[in-house]
């Protein structure tokens, strides 16, 4: 039976230009936003005035429409401008996580202090990120684009696994029939099953 690669295909092509883009190409992002962004205001801006001849009741919508067109707008500053702190936070819920989770499982003695070293680790890198004097927004985008270039490269792979695996033939005289066969008890007398 063949299985389908293409789902891995298109998610590694996406995850490797998106990881393209975010790490080397961060003006693309902003204008991709920008975009889009600008697209909501004027929709809503066109929905609020058509509806001045009715009476205007939708001139709600269209205003909290342009509300949310000018945030979007808004959205690259704030993550460029909070960088690190946004990931210091995730980072910390990951450590405390694993943290959590190595002192409640029941597991031996080397994996528990390998989680529990991991989530530290974690956590000081939280802590740095979330109170960093240098302010490594630059670096962080560079190294989460590079793990998104990473998981694109492992979908490629995983792409690559299951077509190898279609392309083997498989010989069908090695196949058994196993639905119906002859069972003989000890009177050597023929049975069915």
């Amino acid at each position: 039976m063949k299985i389908d690669n293409t789902c891995y295909i298109i998610k590694a092509i996406l995850l490797l230009v998106c990881g393209i883009l975010f790490a080397f190409f961060p003006g693309v992002i902003s204008w991709v936003f920008y975009i889009i962004g600008g697209a909501i205001i004027i929709g809503s801006l066109f929905t609020a005035l058509s509806s001045l001849g009715d009476g205007g009741s939708l001139l709600p919508a269209g205003v909290v429409g342009v509300l949310i067109g000018l945030l979007v707008i808004y959205i690259p500053k704030f993550i460029a401008s909070q960088m690190s702190v946004i990931t210091g936070i995730i980072l910390g819920i990951l450590a405390i996580t694993q943290i959590v989770k190595s002192l409640s499982k029941e597991l031996t003695k080397g994996l528990k202090l390998l989680q529990l070293f991991f989530g530290i680790a974690l956590l000081v890198s939280s802590v740095f990120l979330i109170f960093n004097p240098f302010k490594g927004g630059h670096i962080i985008r560079i190294i989460i684009g590079l793990v998104i270039i990473g998981f694109a490269a492992f979908n490629f792979y995983v792409a690559y696994v299951i077509s190898e695996r279609n392309g083997e033939v498989i010989d069908s005289s090695n196949i058994i029939d196993s639905n119906a066969y002859d069972v003989h008890d000890n009177n050597d007398q023929k049975l069915l099953k």
